[in-house]
């Protein structure tokens, strides 16, 4: 009988990641791709790593402390009287009142009945305008 052997590989390099330090390194506002560049892993690694809990819930905490320190500073620039900065918040923070485009439902379903009567008066009035220029 065989003797079970374990499987020789790469060593698992998350049980070498300090996650005090990924939180830091996600708190300076790097994306993912970088991240992944001063870990030395690659990307698909660190989609990998984040389905472990621990690992994700660092970088969900350094990430959301880079987005508070912009927002905290595009809100005192806003509260400053910075013209560009007041928008984007408004814009961000109150689509439903301060953005650029209005939606407009595609769905219209207007339907004008008109008597052949009423058409023929609708026309000659038309007629008549354009006559009288």
């Amino acid at each position: 009988m065989k003797a079970k052997t374990a499987k020789i590989g790469r060593p698992f390099k998350m049980n070498q990641v300090n996650l005090d330090q990924v939180e830091v390194i996600a708190s300076l506002g790097l994306i993912d791709e970088e991240i992944a560049i001063v870990l030395g892993i690659s990307r698909r690694t660190l989609n990998y790593w984040k389905k472990k809990p621990d690992f994700l819930h660092s970088l969900k905490r350094g990430k959301l402390k880079a987005d508070f320190q912009v927002t905290k500073s595009l809100y005192e620039k806003a509260k400053a009287g910075d013209v560009g900065a007041i928008i984007f918040w408004l814009k961000n923070r109150r689509p439903d009142l301060w953005r650029d485009r209005q939606h407009i439902d595609g769905n219209l379903n207007i339907r004008a009945k008109m008597s052949m009567a009423e058409l023929r008066k609708s026309v000659k009035g038309f007629q008549d305008a354009d006559a009288g220029e």
